[in-house]
């Protein structure tokens, strides 16, 4: 399990640094995708088989270029969730309080006890644990 997390934070990391910039003509195109931290997660922790939930998840944003791309999610449980910023532009205004909130629905096809853990700073996470019974 902890080899999961540590290949989990290594993707993050990679993504993290994942850029490309370029020089066309003098027109400069620059592109970056990050995880970003989790500030909180609201929603319900029940559900039956089947019945999708809708979570609100409030991310953290770096700059005035920073627009929501989608939940990046790990396979197995516990669930590891991260939401993926895409920042295009070159000239993008610091903005360290910034924050986004944007919906992460969950389903489950069989009954049970899932836990969702959403990325925070320091490597930490927001555990969110949703039970599934059938109808």
């Amino acid at each position: 399990m902890k080899t999961f997390k540590f290949r989990f934070i290594a993707l993050l990391i990679a993504l993290s640094a994942v850029t490309a910039c370029s020089i066309d003509d003098g027109d400069r195109q620059c592109f970056n995708q990050a995880a970003m931290t989790t500030l909180s997660v609201t929603g319900p922790t029940e559900t039956t088989i089947n019945t999708p939930i809708t979570l609100q998840v409030t991310f953290r944003v770096a700059n005035s270029c920073g627009n929501f791309n989608r939940f990046m999610e790990g396979t197995a449980f516990p669930k590891n969730v991260v939401a993926l910023v895409d920042y295009a532009g070159c000239d993008c205004d610091p903005t360290p309080q910034a924050s986004q909130t944007k919906p992460y629905i969950f389903t489950a096809a069989t009954a049970g006890t899932y836990e969702l853990k959403f990325l925070q700073e320091n490597n930490l996470f927001i555990s969110k644990t949703i039970t599934v019974t059938a109808e």
